[in-house]
């Protein structure tokens, strides 16, 4: 009996999973017949299968008669299987698949006919059903795209976001990654991302989406304009980031993508074209004002205008010109152009206002209202403000309203209404961390983990002004708690910038923050009377944030240099940056057995190389403390590191013991007076300021160690310290003290964990070039006399190898970078501010080796001595430093070099550079044979002493000496001498004894 009952079951068990096969089956292909609108061909083929699924075939056949045009029926007939299907007690997953789709069907009726916000309750409704998860996986695919739609329409980005995430991992499962459903996720991800303020988000997918289309439509047209849609949005977010060679890449393909599809096309009728213009005209105008053309943007606005496709009527067409306004009031706005920037704002508000274009009235009034303030007229601020904030949406989530009460807390400030103030910026801050997070805390006890899902520069914005406004007030209440929720504010403001940047190469917009953050956060302290611990905690916070570019580089040729795994080395790099993608990925998406796959292989290769190298170091920025440079520093040591910030420069100073910070207002006077005092000794001038303007006094600390090295920032990147004068001593800084400079504390750190060989291995070039006639300074192609000489001598003096005259090429250095520990290069150079990849050292038959090359290079050398013109000198470039030949020696891997900062004389600097190789011959430091090198100078040259002469040299890195002398030589032969000398004493005396004895 039993045996026949299982026999029934197996059979049963098998005729229900073939039945359902087969129902499986006709659902899909249903499915996809009406996904082809073919609402007739649906109809009858579920009633050619009645027989098949009498049940559900019943309610098909209602559902498409309603679809299909010849047979509309009343909504009410597809509402009435909803609530059907609903009262069944026991669905299967089929009838619970077509429920889902008639509740589909029902919100989109709602949406059509009514509001977003019932369409959202109704789309609710069927996603809360108990068997939701049994559907199929098509099903509650397209399902759960459309909640994350609705809710990214009613401007619920946060509840977009979820759904969208759910969403993709669900399409990548049933299609694949190279798919256009998975790309359009992609894309609507990225938009939700923007906005919910996370940038850095938003980039990645779209990038994902962008490559994908890419590989879709690579045979097929692209019908909806993705791919221009996708690179308008990357040119777009990668403005705002900052990066502006990704946006010109980004445009470059836009246009090429515009013009291949369009090149004929001049009717909206054709294909989207007039959208796709509208969307090519706009990003171009972005490109062009970024290229300070604005003179451009407004022709192409003209364009747009003068198009017989452009009509007043159409709200797009009015969006899209107001868009183009936008970016040019936007550059002017940049550039301090206030003049032009308020006849294109008043142009814009006459359309706006008569097409009554809310957001955009906010936006022109709310840039008007900046300029006024930045232009202290803050009666006019207030109002364009207050205008902003009245025609500003606050019925949807946006970002906009709490950068306008931020600015009108700031606007109160100014107008002395101070308790107002502080009032606005405190509700703003919590009312944002309500709606980003629902949760309420009040303002001191809000903390990063709070926001830190939330990282745009709308919000780091928010925090470090609100930290202002706290900081202002303190300074006039000298209430405690103000100054303590004001550090902890720019804090919040410099961890989400850490969340922010991308961890490459600075730019406009991140030095900008990074400024304003820094200029509170040390402002904060030298309020705060903090201890050690206090400051070396806010320094860490800053250095972190700092460009990383240059020292992630360095330290990746340092272990390469240093290391026989460097394929292991450069794996293990790949590694971590694939570690840190998938750890930062969302819950949802995030692959738990690929991380720790990924941490499994990063120790497993770590310590195949910590096996053979015992001295492998795999150095951490995020890590870096200020407290290893501390330790690392020796008493008559001293680092001095300088800020300089929006408003004000501080100088900050580290020895053994403690670190003092001082700060300068007024920067702009004092760059002024700086920038006056350099171009002077750049040249012979009668008189020096330095003594004048007194940059002694106010740009060094109170206390000075023996040994300094100076860590510049911003236009200081072009002064030469040792040249100040100090007024109470009557000497320079170069004649008590040895200078040295360094990139940032923690390249400091880096130099000190790997310095050069104590032993010396040197080349040194001196090119021949085709110009006879003798010059007095290494800046032409003329030949230069005492550098030959120089090069020999210094040769001699080593034993080292002379690349002279013809030999003296880029062939032979390039050949030789590998094979030599110190280079000296005694020749002409060329500077281009201009475009620094263009700027060179230039050796035998005028070959010239460029930055750009150099950048690309690896050299290992412990030093390299660049005896020629403004090679330490450059164009600036925001939070990089001098884009210099010295810089791009450092990239390469070069520990230290000796460079110029402006057209150093040939007879002079000769003189220099045999005594600066003599001293280093004795076993002296880099920065002290530099140094005595320049004091002998200026004691053997009286009539000579001009800092012209003698300071345009500079050393930077690793300071540490080439070679040491030999005192354990000297110490050996005194223990052998005074041993000898103790023998022969003790035997003479032995011997006397002796023969006493023998006479008695």
């Amino acid at each position: 009996m039993k045996k026949l009952l299982l026999t029934f079951l197996c059979l049963y068990s098998f005729f229900v999973v073939s039945q359902n096969k087969e129902i499986e089956k006709l659902v899909k292909i249903s499915d996809s017949i009406e996904t082809a609108e073919t609402y007739k061909v649906a109809l009858d083929f579920w009633k050619e299968n009645q027989s098949k699924a009498p049940k559900l075939s019943k309610h098909y056949i209602t559902y498409f008669r309603y679809w299909n045009d010849t047979e509309k029926q009343s909504f009410n007939q597809i509402i009435d299987i909803q609530k059907t299907l609903l009262k069944s007690p026991n669905r299967d997953k089929f009838e619970t698949n077509l429920l889902l789709k008639v509740y589909s069907n029902h919100y989109h009726h709602i949406a059509e006919n009514d509001t977003w916000e019932k369409a959202l309750e109704k789309a609710l409704e069927g996603y809360n059903l108990k068997d939701f998860d049994q559907v199929l996986d098509e099903t509650k695919t397209d399902y759960l795209y459309d909640i994350g739609y609705i809710y990214g329409q009613m401007g619920n980005s946060f509840e977009a976001k979820n759904f969208y995430e759910k969403t993709l991992a669900l399409y990548i499962q049933q299609n694949g990654e190279i798919d256009n459903e998975v790309a359009l996720n992609y894309n609507n991800l990225a938009a939700v991302y923007r906005g919910v303020g996370n940038s850095k988000k938003s980039l990645q997918y779209s990038e994902k989406a962008a490559n994908i289309w890419q590989k879709v439509y690579q045979e097929k047209e692209d019908k909806n304009n993705y791919l221009i849609t996708v690179y308008h949005n990357l040119v777009d977010g990668y403005i705002e980031y900052g990066d502006f060679e990704k946006a010109q890449q980004s445009l470059k393909i836009l246009n090429q993508v515009f013009e291949t599809k369009y090149k004929y096309a001049t009717s909206k009728k054709e294909a989207n074209f007039w959208s796709a213009k509208k969307s090519h005209v706009l990003t171009n105008i972005r490109v062009l004002v970024w290229n300070n053309k604005a003179t451009e943007a407004e022709n192409l606005i003209n364009t747009l205008v003068n198009d017989p496709n452009f009509s007043y009527k159409e709200p797009d067409d009015v969006m899209y010109l107001l868009q183009c306004y936008n970016e040019i009031i936007n550059f002017y706005e940049d550039k301090k152009r206030y003049k032009e920037m308020e006849v294109m704002c008043f142009k814009a508000l006459k359309i706006a206002k008569k097409y009554q274009k809310n957001h955009h009235l906010m936006a022109i009034n709310f840039t008007l209202a900046k300029s006024y303030f930045e232009a202290e007229n803050h009666q006019l601020a207030l109002k364009y403000s207050l205008e902003a904030i009245k025609n500003n949406d606050i019925t949807n989530f946006n970002t906009s309203k709490y950068s306008l009460e931020i600015l009108n807390a700031a606007i109160y400030q100014k107008l002395n209404k101070n308790k107002k103030s502080v009032d606005i910026a405190k509700e703003n801050v919590e009312q944002l961390l309500f709606d980003v997070s629902n949760k309420k805390k009040r303002i001191e006890t809000i903390t990063f983990k709070d926001v830190k899902e939330f990282v745009s520069t709308t919000f780091i914005s928010v925090f470090y002004q609100t930290g202002k406004v706290y900081l202002n007030h303190y300074q006039l209440t000298k209430d405690k708690k103000d100054l303590v929720i004001a550090e902890n504010l720019y804090k919040i403001a410099a961890q989400l910038f850490q969340e922010y940047y991308l961890k490459g190469e600075f730019n406009e917009y991140l030095n900008y923050y990074h400024a304003k953050i820094t200029e509170g956060l040390l402002d904060c302290l030298r309020h705060s009377n903090a201890n050690l611990e206090k400051k070396t905690e806010i320094i860490n916070l800053i250095e972190r944030n700092a460009s990383q570019h240059l020292i992630k580089e360095f330290d990746r040729k340092l272990k390469r240099t240093n290391s026989k795994n460097t394929a292991l080395i450069d794996d293990l790099k790949n590694l971590q940056l694939e570690f840190t993608f998938y750890s930062n990925q969302k819950k949802e998406l995030k692959d738990t057995k690929k991380i720790a796959e990924l941490k499994k292989r990063i120790k497993n290769i770590t310590e195949q190389i910590t096996s053979t190298e015992k001295n492998f170091s795999n150095f951490n920025f995020s890590n870096f403390n200020v407290k290893e440079v501390i330790s690392n520093l020796t008493n008559d040591q001293q680092i001095i590191k300088y800020y300089v910030c929006d408003k004000s420069i501080f100088i900050v100073s580290l020895d053994k013991n403690d670190i003092q910070i001082k700060k300068i207002n007024q920067k702009e006077k004092w760059e002024n007076r700086v920038t006056t005092y350099i171009n002077q000794i750049k040249k012979i001038s009668p008189e020096v300021s330095s003594k004048k303007e007194n940059l002694f006094e106010n740009l060094m600390p109170l206390d000075l160690k023996k040994s300094i090295t100076i860590i510049p920032d911003g236009f200081l990147n072009y002064l030469p310290f040792e040249t100040l004068f100090n007024a109470k001593t009557k000497k320079y800084l170069i004649e008590n003290h040895l200078i040295s400079n360094d990139y940032s504390l923690p390249m400091w750190l880096l130099h000190q964990k790997n310095k050069g060989k104590n032993y010396y291995n040197i080349a040194a070039f001196s090119p021949f070039y085709t110009s006879s006639s003798k010059t007095t300074n290494r800046s032409d192609f003329r030949e230069l006399k005492y550098a030959g000489i120089e090069a020999e001598s210094i040769v001699n003096l080593f034993g080292g190898t002379l690349y002279e005259k013809e030999t003296a090429t880029k062939e032979n250095f390039i050949k030789e970078k590998d094979n030599f520990d110190i280079f000296h290069l005694s020749m002409h150079s060329q500077l281009f501010e201009e475009d620094f990849n263009k700027s060179c050292l230039i050796f035998s038959n005028e070959e010239k080796l460029y930055f750009s090359e150099l950048y690309g290079m690896h050299i290992p050398a412990s030093l390299v001595v660049l005896s020629a013109c403004d090679t330490g000198n450059g164009i600036l470039k925001s939070g990089e430093g001098i884009m210099s030949i010295n810089r791009a020696l450092i990239y390469a891997g070069v520990k230290s070099a000796v460079v110029s900062l402006w057209q150093v004389p040939d007879k002079e600097t000769s003189e220099i550079m045999i005594s600066f190789y003599e001293n280093l011959k004795k076993g002296q430091a880099k920065d002290e044979a530099l140094a005595n090198a320049k004091n002998t100078f200026i004691k053997n040259n009286p009539m000579r002493n001009h800092p012209f002469y003698w300071a345009g040299f500079i050393v930077t890195g690793d300071i540490s000496p080439i070679t040491t002398t030999n005192y354990w030589g000297w110490i050996t032969a005194f223990l052998v001498a005074t041993t000898l000398f103790f023998l022969f004493y003790y035997r003479k005396n032995h011997c006397i004894v002796g023969l006493r004895n023998c006479f008695l």
